[in-house]
């Protein structure tokens, strides 16, 4: 029994000594204190962008008009950020009609979609390994 115990604790580890991971500062510009609320950002894999789950995030209150964050332990890969105003609250980006945001938005390399979101192709980015990348995303 304290053999088994022993490797898997060697396993666990050994799995977490070699895991490829990065981190990402995002620092997000444009940001309403006036307006208040928190500032969400979402890290997506192409699968879940934007509608879907988010491999990551974080909720910062709004207490200046750039907010910068630093996501770690990211798996090597492809990515894309959305980050939003949530003015109320409400852990949603509130829209108009035809679906149109009401509250201020931005996607990472800073580009939008002409009727919906951008493609993911347009707003990814390359997380790799050890490495620390930065990305600025200016809301509006």
């Amino acid at each position: 029994m304290k053999k088994l115990v022993f490797l898997i604790v060697v396993m666990f580890i050994g799995v977490n000594l070699f895991a490829q991971t990065g981190q990402l500062e995002v620092t997000v510009t444009g940001v309403k204190v006036k307006k208040g609320g928190e500032v969400k950002i979402g890290l997506f894999k192409e699968d879940g962008f934007p509608y879907g789950e988010e491999i990551s995030g974080k909720d910062v209150k709004v207490t200046n008009n750039i907010i910068t964050v630093t996501i770690k332990d990211i798996p090597a890969g492809i990515y894309a950020i959305l980050a939003y105003q949530d003015e109320n609250t409400d852990g949603n980006l509130n829209t108009k009609l035809f679906g149109i945001p009401s509250e201020s938005y931005g996607f990472s390399q800073n580009k939008y979609g002409s009727y919906g979101p951008p493609n993911f192709e347009d707003v990814s980015f390359k997380i790799v390994n050890e490495k620390k990348s930065s990305i600025t995303i200016n809301i509006k």
